[in-house]
């Protein structure tokens, strides 16, 4: 191939070798990277346009054992002879081991703290148990056709389920009793739930949601007890529109009449969507680089790149907000924030292990004007009024934070890895936990072997909980003055809040949502005072808050929802720009003006409640990534679900069910490490041999089908040679709104940015559907720009270890 012209005439060139491998590739922009091969035709030496280069070594049986980065730290695989990796050592020294049987499935995991997880599987390989560091345990019946009939979790309480002839779930039983059914059309699409709930006193009420379809599976109509929802599509199945009526029950709750509308370019990627709230507007550069987010009012937020097309400046209608700089692994590690300007060290495998900010002159602390600067030694200096430290152990969690701020904070963890206790140094401030064995939050006057075995906790502390038959907390008392109540719209979200106080009302809060599930508006009233707010969102990150006479607009780091920086327009006055400062995971702990001074700080406590707010000049609700707090609930909105900080769990069960975790209350593992900004997933990505993996492997019925993903997953980042796979994952979600709904079993973006799919056929898949499998998805490929389209490889059923191996290596041999 010598050169790839897209369809806005944008030309992808490629310079070739003898062999027909390429050296060079130059992209739209006429910047160049360059790629060094062996003779067994693998990637010896990248090197991106910004002159960076990153180095492969292989084994004598050409498995990659070494990858060293631009920082020169290298990460090193020992490989059983036939390709499993026994053992992975990181650049900070640390190493993670494996076992394998004699098909080359996993046993054991073994982690930097020799804490291991094992699997026993079954004699076909499938696996019967999970046992983690802590020896709980987790096990997998089967049926005689190998399908997956139970979910026996931590607890000793069973996950249920039944297919049809056709290996598709039909019913799905949880461990609270709560049924859900599957009814499918025949070209074997979803058109019909039913749930039946599961109450106190084991009423069992129901409700139904339809799926309309068209010819070819897209939905086109979902209709329930609150609205319908019409969806419409373009000739390359992006979603075009989505037009939302309610019912009447629906206008009691607050449902209204509502119109989202989208335009794409040539290329597929999102220009416009409409919404009630205004239009915003996208545009992008060659490498599809967003470059102006244009807003409802007109203003522009602009986007400013580097070559390798990593932001280095962003700035409203030409008013910097920050310029960044980066390290040779493109890592920020410096910031303005109005007259102070931020600084960011890593540890060797990529953790922030120090910030500070400094109201130093920002050219004093610039390396790119000060070559060979060392900006870790001046963490502690006087010139911070922000500065802390962070600690890990082996295994990679938070051990230990030295804050200029908040003193010394240390960490520990059971051997599973859940957070056992928070120490301050002080007896006031310091936490331990308890759980059962499923992760349920236990009082410490509980006996050892308590269980909540449903999952709802009744009774913690000096509270107690209700629920309605489909899990959603309902009401909460407090003491014995306390009182709230929950109300829920069909599709299990908050619509109304009420607190009382000593049998007086004290607050109520109303909320509406969006066709996508997102929260648009509340009304709150808290001891009288009456507060609006509506919310305009720009995919999942809520970009403006408006109150009359004022609004916020919320600017964030990139590809994360960590927030950078707000500003501040009052009508009649000067817009404010004011700065985020966060903790290691995006968590808000300062908020500053532009001249530096702190208007806002808090303490929190592990569980992300406030344990201090120290400085609230500035009203600021941003909590946990994705989170924002509503006063007159103390609840947190959390995109698909409300969580209780005080607890440390969601309020409902997850939307995803058990693809989001076996407990569906459970916010996640350790709340100092990870994040859930949409509110689906315990852990949402995780990182395998610097790999991100993001979601769980697909259970649709089809026998093995969620193991042979997850494996896939697991081997594709074992290889090096892709920097993130994605199970279950839509091409919009991975590579931006617009591209296409289609959801393959496996999507992977090698090093060289071009995206790949995996498909695991169904039994139903084989037959008329199944060149469909391909041809869906080189349609979703193209819908990206020419330099990103990759492979689409699809596995036939039944499947076979031995052939899926052999597939799967030339597959990965070829990037």
């Amino acid at each position: 191939m010598l050169a790839e012209i897209d369809a806005l005439g944008q030309m992808t060139e490629y310079l070739n070798s003898d062999d027909g491998l390429p050296h060079t590739i130059i992209d739209a922009t006429y910047k160049s990277k360059y790629l060094w091969w062996n003779t067994q035709a693998q990637v010896e030496r990248y090197q991106d346009c910004s002159g960076k280069s990153t180095y492969y070594r292989y084994d004598e049986r050409q498995h990659l054992i070494a990858v060293t980065d631009a920082l020169n730290q290298t990460t090193t695989l020992e490989r059983k002879p036939d390709g499993e990796v026994l053992k992975i050592t990181h650049p900070d020294g640390t190493s993670e081991t494996f076992t394998y049987n004699a098909f080359g499935q996993v046993l054991s995991h073994t982690d930097g703290k020799g804490q291991t997880t094992r699997l026993l599987r079954t004699a076909r390989g499938l696996p019967s148990s999970r046992q983690d560091a802590k020896g709980q345990r987790i096990r997998y019946e089967y049926d005689k056709a190998i399908r997956l009939t139970a979910l026996v979790n931590e607890n000793n309480a069973t996950y249920s389920f039944a297919y049809d002839a056709s290996d598709r779930l039909v019913e799905e039983v949880r461990v609270d009793n709560l049924t859900r059914r599957f009814t499918y059309n025949e070209g074997g699409y979803l058109v019909r739930l039913d749930e039946i709930g599961y109450g106190e006193r084991g009423e069992r009420p129901e409700r139904e949601t339809l799926f309309e379809r068209d010819a070819i599976g897209r939905l086109i109509a979902k209709l329930n007890r609150d609205a319908r929802q019409d969806f419409e599509y373009d000739d390359a199945d992006r979603l075009l529109c989505i037009q939302r009526t309610p019912t009447v029950a629906g206008k009691q709750l607050g449902v209204t009449d509502e119109k989202l509308e989208y335009a794409y370019d040539l290329l597929g990627r999102l220009t416009q969507e409409v919404t009630p709230a205004g239009a915003l507007r996208y545009e992008y550069d060659p490498l599809s680089n967003l470059t102006t987010l244009t807003l409802p009012d007109g203003r522009k937020v602009n986007h400013l790149y580097y070559g390798s097309g990593h932001l280095h400046q962003l700035n409203l209608d030409g008013q910097v907000i920050s310029d960044m700089e980066r390290d040779d692994l493109h890592r920020e590690v410096y910031r303005t924030q109005g007259k102070l300007t931020s600084c960011f060290g890593y540890d060797a495998m990529g953790r922030k292990a120090w910030q500070f900010a400094s109201t130093l002159p920002a050219d004093k602390l610039s390396q790119v004007h000060n070559t060979g600067i060392n900006t870790s030694l001046l963490v502690e200096h006087a010139y911070n009024p922000i500065h802390r430290r962070y600690q890990y152990d082996p295994a990679g969690e938070l051990v230990r934070t030295l804050d200029k701020l908040r003193g010394e904070i240390k960490y520990e963890y059971e051997a599973n890895g859940q957070l056992r206790s928070r120490d301050t140094g002080s007896l006031i401030g310091s936490e331990e936990f308890r759980y059962d064995a499923a992760a349920n939050r236990l009082d410490f006057n509980a006996r050892q072997f308590d269980k909540v075995k449903d999952n709802r906790i009744k009774q913690w502390r000096d509270q107690e909980y209700r629920y309605d038959p489909w899990g959603n907390l309902i009401e909460k008392r407090s003491g014995h003055s306390k009182l709230q109540h929950f109300v829920y719209d069909c599709e299990n979200r908050l619509v109304r809040a009420e607190t009382t106080v000593n049998g007086q009302l004290e607050s109520t809060g109303h909320y509406r949502y969006d066709s996508l599930g997102r929260r648009v508006a509340k009304q709150s009233e808290i001891n009288g005072e009456v507060e609006q707010k509506r919310f305009l969102w720009q995919g999942l990150r809520m970009l403006r808050e408006e109150t009359p006479g004022q609004n916020i607009l919320y600017l964030y780091e990139p590809g994360s929802y960590a927030p950078l920086a707000r500003v501040d327009q009052v009508e009649g006055e000067e817009q404010k720009v004011y700065y985020f400062h966060t903790d290691q995971i995006g968590t808000p702990l300062e908020l500053t003006d532009s001249d530096g001074g702190i208007v806002w700080q808090a303490t929190y406590r592990s569980w992300g409640e406030i344990e201090q707010l120290v400085v609230n000049k500035v009203e600021q609700n941003l909590r946990f990534q994705g989170q924002y707090f509503d006063g007159e609930s103390e609840l947190y909105y959390n995109t698909y679900r409300y969580y209780d900080p005080e607890i440390g769990r969601y309020i409902t069960l997850d939307p995803i069910g058990i693809l989001g975790g076996i407990n569906l209350f459970r916010y996640n593992l350790n709340p100092v490490m990870w994040v859930d900004p949409a509110g689906l997933a315990p852990c949402p990505v995780r990182m395998v041999n610097n790999t991100r993996i993001h979601g769980r492997g697909q259970v649709d019925g089809t026998p093995g089908h969620d193991q042979f993903s997850e494996a896939i997953a697991n081997k594709l980042a074992m290889s090096g040679k892709f920097t993130d796979v994605y199970l279950n994952r839509s091409y919009s979600f991975a590579n931006g709104r617009g591209v296409s709904a289609r959801r393959p079993d496996v999507m992977a973006v090698d090093v060289n940015g071009k995206v790949h799919a995996i498909e695991l056929a169904s039994k139903t898949d084989m037959g008329k559907k199944f060149p469909t499998l391909t041809s869906r998805n080189n349609t979703a490929l193209g819908n990206l720009p020419a330099n990103k389209h990759g492979e689409v490889v699809v596995l036939e059923h039944p499947y076979s270890a031995a052939d899926m191996k052999a597939i799967l290596d030339d597959f990965i041999s070829g990037i």
